[in-house]
């Protein structure tokens, strides 16, 4: 028995390990930000303030901007996700052009798409998807054109939430 005593610190260090890893995961500004969704109401980019509408859940996700036949320049929706991941986008019934930007856990901008077009009642595997080229945590979508219209926007600026 003595001869495995040696065993009990490495399995106190891995278990301690283990529970470092889960803080880390399920600690960080992401999942305090995403608890605290219902008191979002703005976001600024460069300046630029938007009101915003949020999509927290599946289903709202889902339908998203689907059926407007307008936004306000100054209007959007934030997409909150549980965790960061290259967030698809399509247009389907979608009547408006807009921009979608991606954003990550600190509100950094990862990647966009101007003027997405509207895809109206296409079928599904006539549906151009939109992917951003690095995770993303958020999606802000927004009026087409807005992200040249917004001075210095580019990737790497950050959105500031009210």
């Amino acid at each position: 028995m003595t001869g495995k005593i040696w065993l009990i610190p490495i399995l106190i260090l891995v278990l301690i390990g283990a529970g470092l890893v889960w803080y880390w995961h399920y600690q960080n500004k992401p999942v305090e930000i995403y608890e605290k969704a219902g008191s979002i109401n703005q976001i600024a980019i460069e300046g630029v303030v938007f009101e915003v509408e949020l999509a927290t859940t599946p289903q709202e996700r889902a339908k998203g901007l689907a059926d407007r036949k307008e936004l306000c320049d100054q209007c959007g929706m934030l997409f909150i996700f549980d965790k960061k991941d290259y967030h698809s986008f399509w247009m389907r019934n979608t009547l408006i052009p807009l921009d979608i930007i991606w954003l990550d856990e600190d509100w950094q901008v990862v990647d966009f798409i101007a003027w997405a077009q509207p895809q109206g009642a296409r079928s599904l595997s006539d549906l151009p998807v939109y992917q951003p080229k690095k995770m993303a945590q958020f999606v802000l979508e927004v009026p087409g054109g807005t992200t040249k219209r917004i001075q210095n926007f580019k990737v790497g600026t950050r959105a500031k939430i009210n």
